[in-house]
């Protein structure tokens, strides 16, 4: 079809593939099979009709998506180029979503930039490039706010933190060290609440405070579904307590394979309603997870959201995996510098899934209804095979109306975060606790305690 790696394909193959992209939510067969597709509707520039394109997309910061006119190699721009030149106002359909957004042609230096990265992703740009004799333009879908009969479009703040080789370097040492010695855990341990919805877990304040007045903050540990380390989960909680000034509890969620889902789910879920039932305000609860236990918690937002329950005051989650469909492009580019692959998202999504359906939310967040969310912090580094998770969880929950920051850390691997545990964390992982500080500082959660 046009502007994927394809050549292009007739009308009536266009009208074939929309269809089954709208019956499948997105997905579609054949040739395109894992493709990254959205259809974008413009406005003839000569007829005034609508015409609908399915074209490969990437996504951008800021919740832009962008679209490459490569018409196939065609030494001519394709229709649609021409039609958002003449009317930028455009409809794009991602499967889950259908916003109402702006194209603008990226002209220079972000041009040259962003192509490059399309090619870095996919060689094949780069020879419709070569064949068609001209410059591909690259077009920036950008989501428009309050469009008559769709979703209100949320904000999204995307922060690159820079890090270097050394950082890398230093998170790696900080890691090892802490398999091999963990430092003691310099908190008080003593439940801040005498029920945890029948859930084993464990009570971490190093922030002093009332868990009624001053809040909570619900820790679910990572691990693949499957693992749980019960002398580094209290360091993490800790150090979250430290950052978001108020107890932290950490879940002891059920594992895979002897408990698939919804097994962790509604443990996660069964927590946090103890909470609200003893006196715990919603607005004054943040649930934070890393890796799967970041799957978890925007699990929990959107089960939480469908049976009508208070939903917290804000999420985060750090190196989430979003889409267990696993058709995120990230999963394959990597270059060995991460420290999971493809490989070991199949095992576990697998464990986890146990036949669940990977394409259906709660359990896969991405393909949830995601308006009406709290503000979310998402977080990862850019050299994980997970980033693309992040990036479009964070562009559909921005498209849905949903207050979305997004931290990419330069050069960081899956879960780079756990180097906070160290008894002297490196300069990333403080620039981590201070960003997540500054972040809970300006939610409804970190404002005045309640009294």
């Amino acid at each position: 079809m046009p502007e994927t790696r394809k050549q292009r394909m007739p009308h009536d193959f266009n009208q074939q593939i929309i269809q089954e992209f709208r019956a499948n939510r997105g997905k579609v067969g054949g040739p395109f099979q894992g493709a990254r597709l959205l259809l974008l509707t413009t406005t003839g520039a000569r007829s005034g009709v609508p015409h609908t394109v399915p074209l490969g997309y990437l996504d951008d910061e800021g919740g832009r998506m962008l679209v490459i006119a490569s018409a196939g190699g065609s030494p001519r721009h394709p229709a649609w180029y021409h039609n958002v030149r003449a009317n930028p106002y455009v409809t794009v359909e991602t499967g889950v979503f259908t916003i109402e957004a702006e194209a603008a042609v990226v002209e220079g230096a972000e041009r040259e930039r962003l192509f490059a990265r399309a090619v870095e992703a996919d060689s094949g740009w780069a020879d419709y490039q070569t064949r068609s004799g001209r410059v591909l333009p690259v077009v920036a879908l950008t989501p428009r706010s309050g469009s008559e009969g769709h979703r209100r479009a949320g904000h999204l703040d995307v922060t690159r933190v820079p890090a270097t080789s050394d950082d890398r370097a230093a998170v790696t040492a900080s890691i090892r060290a802490l398999v091999t010695g963990p430092p003691a855990l310099a908190a008080d341990v003593t439940p801040a609440l005498p029920h945890t919805g029948g859930v084993p877990g464990r009570w971490v304040s190093a922030a002093g405070g009332s868990a009624t007045e001053d809040g909570v903050t619900l820790y679910v540990h990572g691990g693949g579904f499957e693992h749980t380390q019960p002398t580094l989960e209290p360091l993490m909680a800790c150090r979250l307590s430290q950052a978001t000034g108020r107890p932290a509890f950490k879940v002891d969620q059920r594992l895979a394979p002897a408990h698939p889902y919804p097994a962790a789910l509604d443990d996660v879920v069964a927590v946090y309603r103890s909470l609200l039932q003893q006196g715990v305000p919603a607005d004054r609860v943040i649930v934070c997870g890393e890796s799967s236990g970041g799957t978890l918690v925007l699990s929990a937002l959107l089960a939480l959201r469908q049976a009508g329950d208070p939903l917290p005051c804000a999420a985060v989650a750090i190196s989430p995996l979003t889409d267990l469909t696993l058709s995120s492009r990230s999963l394959d580019s990597g270059d060995g510098r991460d420290v999971i692959d493809r490989r070991v998202a199949e095992h576990v999504t697998a464990q986890y899934l146990a036949g669940a359906r990977a394409d259906q939310a709660p359990q896969s967040p991405l393909h949830g209804d995601l308006h009406g969310l709290p503000p979310l912090l998402l977080v990862a580094g850019t050299a994980e095979v997970l980033l693309d998770d992040t990036r479009r969880f964070a562009a559909a929950a921005s498209a849905a109306g949903v207050e979305v920051t997004l931290d990419l850390y330069e050069g960081m691997p899956h879960a780079f975060h756990a180097s906070v545990m160290a008894q002297d964390p490196p300069p990333i992982a403080v620039t981590f606790l201070r960003r997540l500080t500054g972040w809970v500082a300006g939610t409804r959660a970190g404002s005045t305690r309640l009294r």
